[in-house]
């Protein structure tokens, strides 16, 4: 095996040896059959951490490359192994990357430079010529309006095909055809609803991303400001997005006001609210509803509520390791907070 590793490279080392790897597997130079040196044999051999090597050979036993037999070592494996139709389109393949690293060399570029934007082109793309790439995710809220406003946001940032549903229908979808969820790599949800999404599926393995939602820095800066045992109305669409909202004014530290909810669907939740409230935090979504109730001089701060950018670059690093092979499945569903 003709192995090189450019310590120099921006490519992760172990990056560099699985890509090496799969290339002479695709290209029928390692054919179904042919034993792997140990990992200790090969870590030697190209002076690296043992560590490194294992991780390789255990992404690639995952994903179906390599199969490990106990007592007798690492093998290629058949189901991998190309057919000589296969070996003689990867040859094709080749001879176009031999024409763009020529093209590439007449333009004062290195082989480093056209791999590395290479690389970076198929991570930018959405899709491949073999089919889509994106990531497909299924977003899961307690109302209609927050869940065309967040799954919108994810789209946005993310470049995501997100499917959408309310906890009511994920519920039911799980309990008619649990098998039929298993075309999203994630099922994203709010850190509201990471118990109930969960639960409903702890009997798959399926994995369950919470994210944040932030109050707005302008509306804790108010609150921070009110004097001591203010009371402050909160409400949203749902009953359950208004106690959301309470629940981020107490994560805060906000110990100082006395929080009352107030629902946006039932008018005489909300006037009753705006009776007893001093101040009133309302989302975008319900502010006209509000306005036209409250009395005038009532002070009202609608909080444009984001998810937590941090969990969406969290989030964003976890669909990097899915669109490159760095995942798998769990036998029991995972669950994460970002952050």
């Amino acid at each position: 095996m003709d192995l090189k590793l450019n310590r120099k490279n921006q490519l992760p080392v172990h990056a560099q040896l699985k890509a090496q790897l799969v290339y002479l597997i695709q290209s029928g130079q390692m054919r179904a059959g042919t034993q792997l040196p140990t990992v200790r044999q090969l870590a030697g051999f190209l002076r690296v951490n043992r560590n490194t090597v294992s991780k390789v050979f255990s992404e690639m036993q995952r994903e179906g490359f390599l199969s490990c037999e106990p007592g007798r070592g690492t093998f290629v494996s058949a189901a991998k192994a190309k057919s000589e139709s296969k070996v003689e389109s990867m040859h094709k393949l080749l001879a176009v990357v031999d024409e763009a690293l020529d093209r590439a060399g007449k333009l004062g570029f290195s082989p480093e430079e056209l791999f590395l934007t290479l690389y970076a082109r198929t991570q930018a793309l959405p899709v491949t010529p073999g089919g889509e790439r994106e990531v497909k995710a299924l977003f899961i809220e307690c109302s209609r309006p927050e869940l065309e406003l967040f799954s919108a946001e994810l789209k946005k940032e993310l470049r995501i095909q997100v499917d959408s549903m309310l906890v009511g229908d994920f519920a039911k979808a799980v309990e008619q055809d649990l098998e039929s969820l298993n075309r999203y790599a994630l099922i994203i949800t709010t850190f509201y609803h990471i118990r109930e999404v969960q639960s409903l599926l702890e009997d798959s393995m399926m994995e369950v991303v919470a994210l944040m939602v932030d109050t707005s820095l302008e509306t804790l800066m108010r609150l921070t400001s009110l004097p001591e045992g203010t009371k402050v109305g909160v409400t949203c669409t749902t009953g359950a997005g208004a106690e959301n909202m309470k629940l981020s004014i107490q994560r805060a530290g906000l110990k100082h006001l006395r929080v009352i909810t107030g629902c946006g669907e039932e008018r005489s939740s909300l006037q009753k609210m705006i009776a007893e409230a001093s101040v009133v935090v309302c989302s975008s979504l319900v502010e006209s509803k509000l306005r036209a109730l409250a009395p005038k001089g009532k002070e009202i701060i609608v909080d444009n509520k984001r998810i937590d950018k941090a969990g969406i670059e969290m989030l964003r690093s976890r669909l990097m390791e899915i669109t490159s092979g760095d995942y798998a499945r769990k036998s029991s569903p995972k669950s994460l907070i970002m952050p």
